[in-house]
């Protein structure tokens, strides 16, 4: 039988001074930017919980038989598992966030109002907040949307950089 004293610090390493509960980081950034790289070498081993919908819907298109090349003809299944996809995450983030956990919400930020009362309700609860925004060109996101496994239409890609370049217009006015 194993002390308890081995048995805590083995499985029991959280406290209320863990350096990633009650944060809260927004990434955005559009297809192809670098957000899951920049999630996975800056948070790695900080215990925060990823918040991508895109993670449960690769698993789900796997699941299914589907292609991760995203052709047209697969369009009104994938946008179920979407759906679906986009249901499970809501209710994980529920579930962190009645454990106050630290999150990153790994998104392109096209939403802002959505974005905006996410980041209301982090602060209500007491979280801390941070946007990170991740840039890179148009040019490098096409590249390298065609050497990863799941890829999001070209078109998509194309229209989230000008949207994204619009955003950051306006904030530099600001």
């Amino acid at each position: 039988m194993k002390e308890f004293k081995s048995f805590k610090e083995q499985y029991l390493q959280e406290g209320v001074y863990d350096p990633g509960i009650f944060k809260a980081y927004f990434l955005a950034g559009g297809p192809g930017s670098g957000k899951s790289f920049v999630t996975s070498s800056a948070f790695a081993g900080l215990g925060l919980k990823l918040v991508n919908s895109d993670s449960v819907l690769t698993r789900k298109l796997e699941r299914e038989g589907l292609s991760l090349k995203m052709p047209d003809s697969e369009k009104d299944q994938r946008d179920k598992l979407r759906d679906k996809a986009k249901v499970t995450v809501a209710a994980q983030l529920d579930l962190y966030i009645q454990g106050r956990l630290g999150c990153i919400m790994d998104g392109t930020a096209r939403d802002y109002a959505k974005i905006s009362r996410q980041q209301r309700l982090f602060k209500f609860l007491g979280y801390q907040t941070i946007m990170i925004f991740v840039n890179t060109s148009k040019e490098v996101a096409l590249e390298r949307n065609e050497k990863r496994a799941r890829k999001v239409p070209v078109d998509i890609v194309k229209k989230s950089y000008r949207e994204l370049a619009s955003l950051r217009e306006n904030n530099e006015r600001t």
